[in-house]
């Protein structure tokens, strides 16, 4: 069974995020969560960046003095993510579109809904979230830039825009070890955004 639930990066550097107690939030300690620079991971089990009335990641942005990075993740296939920073404000993308889509469509396929007019309703859903992967790249490294890191942004796009990590050495793969956890993508994110992997 894969991840479901929303991971935040947030960069504590000891301080005390109630928004985060307030929620019980849990702090991610495998490897890939684990951040330098004074950024940790966290997770909640509900979907903080779609509908969340207690404004978490406005909140979280605020206690923290820095960037906030979210992502829903829906069993590890696809994700919903927000970034948000003081200076530029809040920015969405999809982690892994074309999966959503499909989920989406066949879900509507299993309540009845013709295969056509699914496809149509799950490609409105697609397009009613988020900033195309070209531009959710620049947002992000703009992101990037305000929590003090410069990076490029191919690698960034390349991440929102398929479901493999960045790079030559993706395309080497075997197909059927190209295939990336949803969460995966989030914290390749993170990598090529500039946040420190911990020890």
């Amino acid at each position: 069974m894969g991840y479901w639930g929303t991971l935040i990066a947030v960069q504590r550097n000891g301080r005390d995020l109630v928004a985060l107690t307030d929620r019980n939030a849990e702090l991610r300690i495998h490897a890939s969560a684990r951040r330098g620079d004074g950024w940790q991971v966290y997770g909640l089990p509900e979907n903080v960046v779609i509908g969340d009335a207690d404004d978490l990641l406005p909140r979280l942005a605020k206690e923290s003095q820095a960037p906030v990075l979210a992502a829903f993740i829906a069993d590890s296939d696809y994700g919903q993510m927000a970034g948000l920073s003081q200076l530029h404000g809040r920015w969405e993308a999809w982690l892994d579109a074309s999966t959503a889509r499909l989920f989406e469509r066949d879900h509507l396929v299993m309540q009845g809904v013709s295969k056509a007019d699914a496809n149509q309703q799950a490609v409105r859903m697609i397009a009613g979230f988020g900033l195309p992967p070209a531009t959710a790249a620049e947002r992000a490294t703009q992101w990037a830039r305000e929590a003090g890191y410069t990076v490029p942004v191919g690698p960034v796009r390349q991440i929102l825009a398929s479901r493999r990590p960045p790079g030559v050495s993706a395309l080497m793969r075997l197909p059927w070890k190209r295939y990336v956890f949803a969460e995966e993508m989030f914290f390749a994110l993170l990598d090529n955004l500039g946040l420190p992997r911990g020890r």
